[in-house]
């Protein structure tokens, strides 16, 4: 409410006329928790009235179009967007997408004093409400402004999902069948900000449900044909599901543990460990948590192009993971993720198989250095994946498949939280230049080799000192001379 009070000072000391409109006003009649975010609705020149409020309050400028007149005012954690009123307010209102977005009230002529103001956002005289949005919002219903809405923007696709799944709310007869009608625009929309709508769907709770829906409606084909592409798929024991399937059971288990705090990924242990990795912030907007969802939802793409059957009629996948991997990079380079993001996905994706591999061998030191190296940063994340992998398997939870993989996870989890030094990142005990003048060798790739024979036999507890490590390097050399 401060940042309302001080844009209405602004405005009215600018003698501006000015809306407040959007998500605000409906969260307000809502009783919801106000967002940070305030939009306006200017009549004269937007951007000139935002580029003198950002310097009367100390905020940044951020021209973000100048033919329609949008410019936004940042502040630390809140913003203010600037827009040229198109037409008259019922106009502006009438371009909008869903009625419950497509009311406002007169910004310029609110108090100066924040509880005043908060008794006038309640006063329903005030309200400009040309579409009913108040009457909707009491229903609990999404519902399109006119039959055009998508078809000037397709990501309010996503968005009247987003919402519905955000607010409980359910989406109005007629509006979910122009949504399905207009499904297949998704694959012409700005991709960045369909990219921004999506990783706010899979952070909804009801997420499973949500895609199944999604798909129904003909979206999710339109906006990840990769995914579509699993459909038919089928998998040899012990899976039950087509690979289309699988995945969406993989995700309803991760929702699952996330749910759950991740309690179950190591017996229990490690909890507020795996919750402050998953709460990571890797973008202004994702988590890891969020990230890996999106993984969780794209672990298998790479299945349906390396499909063969054996002489035994046995289904096999070899490297879907690595091939799932490329696939996976192409799908979020296209919808212009960070390139922070893209790593953590495909490397997520490239190595989910790894900690079963692990379960079904004695589980070594030597094996948690190579599993935490060749994850490169995203093991932890691995981890999760994995079991929310092997659960979605069937439709009930094999208990000894479960044991075993829980097990695997809380040994490699023991070793990254408990043995950092000693097993995952053992101290350098000899360097490149010290092999050289040693061993009396040349620059070159049979250096590095040396060397990661010496930190794999540390984290075994096979080499202790900088004599040990000399010694393996020249009997390693004899070996492989």
């Amino acid at each position: 409410m401060k940042i309302l009070t001080r844009v209405a000072r602004f405005l009215r000391e600018q003698k501006a006329e000015a809306f407040l409109v959007g998500g605000f006003i409906r969260d307000q009649l809502l009783r919801r928790a106000i967002g940070n975010d305030l939009d306006l609705a200017i009549r004269g020149d937007a951007i000139a009235l935002a580029r003198a409020f950002a310097d009367a309050q100390g905020g940044a400028f951020y021209l973000m179009d100048a033919s329609r007149g949008v410019a936004r005012v940042l502040f630390e954690d809140q913003y203010v967007d600037f827009a040229d009123l198109r037409g008259d307010v019922r106009a502006d209102l009438a371009a909008r997408d869903f009625t419950i977005n497509a009311m406002a009230r007169r910004v310029d002529q609110l108090s100066s004093d924040a509880d005043q103001i908060a008794a006038q956002l309640r006063d329903a005289r005030d309200l400009i409400d040309p579409f009913d949005g108040a009457s909707d919002l009491r229903a609990r219903k999404i519902r399109a402004v006119s039959a055009d809405v998508f078809k000037h923007d397709p990501v309010r696709l996503l968005r009247a999902i987003r919402l519905a799944g955000e607010l409980d709310f359910t989406i109005e007869s007629g509006t979910e069948t122009q949504m399905e009608h207009d499904a297949g625009l998704l694959a012409v929309a700005v991709m960045e900000r369909a990219r921004d709508e999506w990783m706010r769907i899979l952070n909804l709770p009801s997420l499973t449900s949500v895609l199944h829906r999604i798909d129904q409606m003909k979206m999710l084909g339109a906006l990840f044909p990769e995914v579509i592409a699993l459909k038919g798929v089928t998998q040899s024991p012990p899976h039950e599901f087509d690979v289309f399937e699988h995945t969406l059971h993989v995700v309803s288990e991760l929702v699952s543990l996330q749910a759950g705090s991740y309690t179950s990924v190591a017996n229990g242990e490690f909890v507020w460990q795996l919750n402050l990795h998953f709460s990571e912030k890797i973008s202004a907007s994702q988590t890891r948590g969020a990230l890996l969802r999106l993984s969780a939802l794209l672990h298998d793409v790479g299945k349906p192009a390396t499909r063969t059957i054996g002489d035994a009629g046995q289904i096999h996948f070899y490297a879907h993971d690595t091939r799932g991997a490329e696939i996976v990079e192409t799908i979020l380079r296209r919808m212009k993720f960070s390139n922070a993001e893209i790593e953590i996905v495909t490397q997520t994706v490239r190595h989910h198989l790894r900690p079963l591999l692990l379960s079904e061998n004695a589980f070594t030191n030597r094996a948690a250095y190579r599993f935490f190296r060749a994850a490169e940063g995203v093991g932890i994340d691995v981890c999760a994946l994995s079991l929310a992998d092997q659960r979605g398997k069937r439709s009930v939870i094999d208990p000894v498949a479960d044991a075993e993989i829980r097990a695997t996870l809380s040994q490699l989890l023991d070793r990254y939280y408990r043995a950092q030094d000693a097993v995952i990142a053992p101290p350098q005990l000899v360097n490149g230049r010290e092999l050289m003048e040693e061993l009396k060798l040349a620059a070159g790739p049979q250096i590095g080799k040396l060397l990661e024979v010496i930190r794999e036999a540390q984290a075994a507890g096979e080499v202790k000192s900088r004599a040990d490590a000399l010694a393996l390097a020249r009997k390693t050399l004899a070996v492989l001379e």
